[in-house]
């Protein structure tokens, strides 16, 4: 009887599970380096989790500027993490639409979405592997690496003597120990970075995204379960080296997103969206 149920569950998931889209359209790709500027216009954006189900998100209208810090809050359940899920089509859209950079997104392949824009989740996803893993198809040099993980503030270049010198010590603060340990560019990552602390972990997903020079970056309540110091390094990292990126946080505390350029006050429906003083007010 158990196997059977096993045997039930695989019918299921083969046959009654919707599929995802396409990988890649090869009529209608998306233009080379797209998106180049990170425009946004979302047109009566409405979606739900299933046919009989409510709808989540309800008529949502937004018009985000190239280069804009936005700032998502809002109550447990209001749809903040689906509106971050709709950029990525992880759920299709119930009706409306999602533009970036004059491209529909419903109209692309999802390699060709997917792999252009940018999310840095509570969780972000590490491999076994090593700190160099930033780059898994080797594209870039040692040199570049090491730049990022001290643009985020994660390490610290102790010994540089070429630009063709493969292994570089550097230093990475152990908050688990509170101390500094020397690791190397080959040092090893554990699997879903269990010898980062969380903070280091948002910091090493953040250097991804630099490394890929990533035009829109989704923030989906990725400083939740950090604490305050952290949290302020690492919005002062984006907000310095995504200066000229559109950035969309989904914020656990407001005053994550206190100096962001608008907020998006989200309940069911969208309620407002102002200048930060005015939601503060």
């Amino acid at each position: 009887e158990t196997y059977m149920n096993s045997v039930e569950r695989l019918i299921h998931y083969s046959d009654k599970l919707e599929v995802e889209a396409e990988n890649i359209i090869p009529d209608n790709r998306s233009p080379p380096g797209w998106p180049a500027r990170g425009e946004i216009h979302i047109k009566n954006l409405e979606m739900k989790y299933g046919t009989d189900s409510p709808l989540v998100l309800k008529g949502i209208s937004v018009d985000i500027m190239a280069g804009e810090k936005i700032g998502i809050v809002g109550r447990t359940g209001c749809g903040k993490s689906t509106l971050a899920m709709s950029f990525f089509r992880i759920i299709e859209p119930t009706s409306g639409s999602i533009i970036i950079d004059d491209v529909d997104i419903s109209t692309i392949g999802l390699r060709d979405l997917r792999s252009n824009i940018t999310i840095i989740p509570q969780d972000p996803v590490l491999f076994n592997g090593t700190i160099s893993n930033l780059d898994p198809f080797n594209e870039h040099s040692d040199l570049e690496l090491w730049d990022v993980l001290h643009r985020v503030h994660l390490t610290k270049i102790s010994s540089l003597t070429t630009k063709k010198q493969s292994k570089v010590i550097l230093s990475i603060s152990d908050q688990k120990n509170n101390k500094q340990e020397p690791i190397m560019l080959d040092s090893p990552v554990k699997e879903n970075g269990s010898n980062f602390s969380q903070g280091q972990q948002q910091l090493i997903a953040i250097a991804r995204a630099l490394i890929r020079h990533s035009k829109l970056i989704i923030m989906d309540e990725a400083t939740a379960s950090i604490d305050f110091k952290t949290d302020h390094l690492i919005q002062a990292t984006v907000r310095e080296e995504f200066k000229n990126s559109t950035v969309i946080t989904i914020a656990h505390r407001l005053r994550t997103v206190i100096d962001y350029d608008r907020i998006l006050v989200m309940e069911y429906v969208v309620e407002e969206l102002a200048q930060l003083l005015n939601t503060i007010e």
